[in-house]
């Protein structure tokens, strides 16, 4: 069976107009096409799609569910055209990013959903790792950009721009400030175990934290947070990661008696390859997370 698009338009017309000859004016064609149109999808079918025994014609039963079945796959048709004609403008059809789940905070995934939209043809494949392994795949030409942490002497051999800050904020248990406080000098600070997100010390902005006697690099962050949940010791974190934890009272703030910031941060940076040039969506991901809203 090989039904044509034709009569299918015809049909849905119909059925919506609730004539033959409104739905000839609807799509350009007369009564008598429309109505020949019509048949032809019911021979097709081997059933009636309309009752014709009174003034206008109505659906049967078995009409309603091809109706519906009609507009679903109509709707589809429509996007496998918009979406087609979107291409032919296109120079890529897939780009490769990297993203550091330690800077991906709210204002970057909105800015996902907004390529989503702006380049519907365009798929992404979204690498979430720690920014030294997105580095490597940077270097190996897996990726085309990568969002990360990377002190300057790591950005050598690359084109970068440093996007923005990530406010961070030095947390821990109830339980571990009701035993050391919720200020720590410089000697407890040594004796206290931290638990990092990331082997790079100097990337986290502190240099006291290479003093600590006792570290944990704890890449995954559902299981760092858990540890310092049960008390294990302190973290220093991104603040959208631990906003709920906060909220709940499952974390509270800490301050450090010798670092007298107003706000630690992390600056996060954009790399991509030496002399490469953008196409269109990288462009627009460049400019937008380069102007991306703080933390």
């Amino acid at each position: 069976m090989k039904i044509q698009l034709e009569n299918i338009n015809s049909f849905i017309a119909a059925a919506e107009t609730g004539s033959f000859s409104a739905a000839g004016r609807k799509i350009n064609k007369t009564q008598a096409a429309v109505s020949q149109s019509i048949q032809n999808l019911e021979i097709d079918l081997g059933y009636q799609l309309f009752n014709r025994s009174k003034k206008y014609p109505t659906l049967t039963q078995k009409g309603e569910r091809v109706y519906k079945n009609a507009k679903a796959m109509i709707n589809q048709y429509d996007i496998f055209i918009e979406r087609s004609t979107a291409l032919l403008s296109a120079t890529d059809t897939n780009i490769n990013i990297g993203i550091d789940p330690l800077i991906c905070g709210p204002h970057i995934q909105d800015l996902l959903l907004r390529f989503s939209k702006q380049f519907p043809a365009i798929e992404i494949t979204l690498q979430q790792q720690n920014s030294q392994s997105l580095k490597e795949q940077l270097k190996n030409k897996q990726l085309d950009m990568v969002l990360g942490l990377f002190p300057l002497n790591e950005k050598k051999g690359f084109d970068f721009t440093t996007a923005f800050h990530i406010n961070t904020v030095w947390v821990a248990s109830p339980e571990f400030i009701e035993s050391h406080g919720s200020t720590l000098t410089f000697a407890d600070f040594c004796n206290t175990k931290l638990l990092l997100p990331c082997s790079d010390l100097h990337m986290m902005g502190l240099d006291e934290i290479e003093t600590a006697s006792h570290c944990w690099n704890v890449e995954d962050l559902n299981t760092l947070l858990h540890l310092c949940k049960k008390g294990m010791g302190v973290t220093l974190l991104p603040n959208f990661v631990v906003e709920h934890d906060l909220n709940n009272g499952n974390l509270q703030r800490i301050a450090l008696a010798f670092n007298q910031t107003v706000q630690d941060s992390w600056k996060a940076s954009l790399l991509w390859a030496q002399h490469s040039e953008f196409s269109e969506p990288l462009q627009w991901l460049h400019e937008q997370i380069v102007n991306a809203d703080r933390d």
